[in-house]
């Protein structure tokens, strides 16, 4: 019995603590069961021996802030952020799988179109958070899950950083620290700021390693990986592993220009370059081409329920209108009305984010709802869990289910602000903010209401 298991697991008002995953010197993971719906989570804790009000639990908040702005099918989810005065702790979605290095220790390589499939996931997630103005700066196989079914999640946004902030955060957990040079972009090596095109570098990293089992710049020891990533172009594929489309090591080989200007411009090309592989090797589901070749490299056994999944979609469907946030509080209120039945999504199609301006009712809360009303100076875009749902001045409250969301205020000549709510059923939060708008700025008027919005009615009395 190691150190580890003898150390007392501690309790979370909520959960049921079922054991310590992993240990570290700022946070502790934990597996744990959601009462009293029995769902399984995991529990990032900041260790008993810090305090949330030191400057080390700084890495634990930031990730949470970082992880609510994100809801995205291939990105874990993060369910709730608590903060005490004596401790700290996520709520995160439980994934029964694999790490992706796991993947690649035990099958050596991956087939070609598992290969592409599990990138074009992980495109898929990066291009949602860049989306977001979040740079992962740590994509790697440790910090991307493969699930037994089939679905990607990524992971690892300890050290990640957001355009909108000045600096990026201290590495204080050295379990979440930036893991070596070897999927680090040149510029990232140089010490200059990561941008969504380091994301695209450390991608191609990551397909090549999964298509041959070998990084393409890695050396005997740190200083020879890092010369590689900077000056020498990656052994050609074909050397390492046959039967790779041509196609598919093109799009390896321009994920790894050494000038980020020659690369992929952003994720979603990437992702529409991996959807032509798909199609052109003949791959229909992306979820079913994972777990076939999980099951042919006898990772998994034959008794694992296969996901249901819609074919590959080659383009983006404009005229699905709900999105994925909306889904996300659709899925959390059939649950809330249910009784707790076993809800699960995982579609491998993403949803297009409403057009800029477009406001998007949160649909479908319980009855017993809360409510949010805001009262901005001059104006602002109203943003609810990465969702925007309304522009002010706006006549009723927005409806929201009970517990913490997070809510931020946005205008075109001002510094965005973030607040953290926690509603409810039956309440109403009220936020009144003025926008720190520059003398020297342009006035900027709001745009029009949709036609619905003065013929909406106050929400029913709960």
């Amino acid at each position: 019995m190691t150190a580890i298991d003898q150390e007392p697991i501690p309790e979370f008002e909520g959960y049921q603590a079922v054991k310590r995953v992993r240990s570290g010197p700022v946070a502790d993971l934990y597996e744990a069961l959601q009462r009293p719906l029995g769902r399984r989570v995991l529990i990032k804790a900041l260790s008993a021996s810090i305090l949330p009000s030191s400057p080390f639990a700084a890495t634990l908040e930031r990730e949470a802030r970082l992880l609510a702005e994100l809801d995205h099918p291939s990105i874990l989810h993060l369910y709730d952020f608590v903060r005490t005065g004596s401790r700290m702790w996520l709520v995160l979605e439980h994934v029964d799988g694999f790490t992706l290095e796991e993947v690649i220790s035990r099958s050596v390589r991956l087939p070609p179109a598992a290969a592409c499939a599990i990138a074009l996931e992980v495109a898929r997630g990066l291009e949602h958070a860049h989306g977001h103005r979040i740079v992962h700066r740590d994509l790697q196989p440790r910090n991307v899950l493969v699930s037994a079914r089939g679905q990607v999640k990524l992971i690892g946004f300890a050290v990640a950083v957001d355009e909108r902030l000045p600096t990026a955060p201290e590495l204080l957990d050295r379990s979440a620290a930036l893991g070596g040079p070897a999927y680090m972009s040149p510029e990232q090596i140089l010490g200059e700021p990561a941008d969504p095109r380091s994301d695209i570098f450390s991608l191609g990293v990551l397909l090549y390693e999964a298509l041959t089992g070998q990084g393409p710049f890695t050396g005997p020891d740190d200083r020879t990986t890092t010369q590689r990533i900077r000056h020498d172009a990656p052994a050609p594929i074909g050397r390492a592993a046959r039967g790779i489309p041509a196609s598919l090591e093109r799009v390896v080989i321009h994920c790894l220009e050494k000038l980020p200007s020659h690369r992929f411009q952003s994720a979603a090309e990437v992702s529409a370059a991996l959807r032509r592989v798909l199609e052109e090797v003949g791959a229909r589901h992306v979820h079913e081409t994972i777990h076939e070749a999980l099951l042919g490299a006898k990772i998994v056994g034959g008794t694992e329920a296969r996901v249901e999944d819609a074919p590959v979609s080659l383009v983006a469907k404009p005229g699905r209108s709900l999105t994925t946030a909306t889904l996300g509080l659709v899925v959390a209120a059939a649950v809330a009305v249910g009784g707790g039945a076993a809800i699960e999504y995982g579609a491998s199609d993403y949803t297009p984010a409403a057009r800029p301006g477009q406001a998007t009712r949160l649909e479908l809360v319980p009855a017993r709802a809360g409510y949010l009303r805001v009262l901005a100076d001059p104006w602002a875009h109203v943003v609810v869990d990465g969702q925007r749902v309304e522009t002010t001045p706006f006549a009723h409250p927005i409806p929201l289910t009970a517990g913490t969301h997070h809510v931020r205020l946005e205008h075109p000549n001002a510094a965005t602000e973030r607040r953290t709510i926690r509603v409810a059923a039956g309440e109403t939060v009220t936020l009144d903010v003025t926008m720190a708008i520059p003398a020297s700025a342009i006035p900027s008027a709001p745009p029009p209401p949709p036609p619905s919005a003065s013929a909406s009615a106050e929400p029913p009395s709960p």
